[in-house]
């Protein structure tokens, strides 16, 4: 992708994102943050089973989707759950939830483009990167930040990551296909691929992709955003 294809496809993203926060409440229902995903939550689980406190990072964490519940399943240790996001809408609802849900003595929300954000040497317990990664520039970038990723996990410690790939976009009024406006539109064998040459050497405990379909108003005309949603969980050795 040139880079004038990336600033446009990121310009949307940031638009449809910043409308979507300023109109609708974290856990609303009807919408796509209404719930944590489940894998998140059992991911965590996983490592609660045999650790009580967590130093979490939430890489695209909107407002709080997962940030949020993540938090409340801490709140009585002494637990770190950092949230990340490049919008500054994102930004502040995830600290306006964090008070409103009492769980902002142990969330930190920062400002920061997760392709650049720099990730503290062997400090994390889990990670979770939730429609995140496809938003960075390129393969090489992508591959980069897995890197990070993984330098700053502790052993035993866990990435949750799930990513769009295949990603095919139509006008719903007329049913014409559109060029996908994404950052980094893989197809999904590639994704996976890539996910299983650099997480080598961990344990791989969730490795599927399902068909989703969103209606999205990103556009001049509604269209609905069609992908093979990956999910992938590994455990570091």
């Amino acid at each position: 992708m040139g880079n004038e294809q990336f600033e446009a496809a990121r310009k949307a993203e940031e638009g449809y994102h910043s409308n979507f926060y300023q109109n609708n409440e974290l856990f609303a229902s009807g919408t796509w943050m209404s719930r944590p995903m489940p894998m998140v939550m059992d991911m965590l689980e996983r490592l609660l089973a045999h650790k009580e406190e967590l130093r979490v990072l939430d890489l695209g964490c909107g407002v709080g989707r997962h940030t949020i519940p993540i938090a409340q399943r801490l709140a009585k240790t002494k637990s770190e759950v950092i949230g990340v996001d490049l919008l500054d809408e994102a930004v502040d609802g995830l600290r306006k939830y964090a008070k409103e849900y009492q769980v902002d003595h142990i969330v930190q929300a920062v400002k920061a483009d997760v392709e650049h954000y720099a990730v503290e040497p062997n400090y994390f317990d889990y990670i979770a990167a939730c429609s995140c990664l496809e938003h960075v520039s390129n393969k090489q970038a992508f591959m980069e930040a897995i890197d990070r990723l993984q330098a700053g996990t502790r052993t035993g410690g866990i990435h949750c990551i799930t990513m769009s790939t295949n990603v095919e976009e139509k006008e719903i009024n007329t049913g014409k296909e559109i060029k996908p406006l994404i950052e980094l539109n893989l197809p999904t064998a590639e994704a996976i691929a890539i996910l299983e040459d650099a997480y080598k050497g961990w344990n791989i405990l969730l490795q599927e992709h399902v068909t989703q379909t969103i209606e999205e108003e990103k556009y001049d005309e509604p269209t609905q955003f069609r992908c093979e949603l990956l999910r992938f969980a590994v455990q570091k050795q």
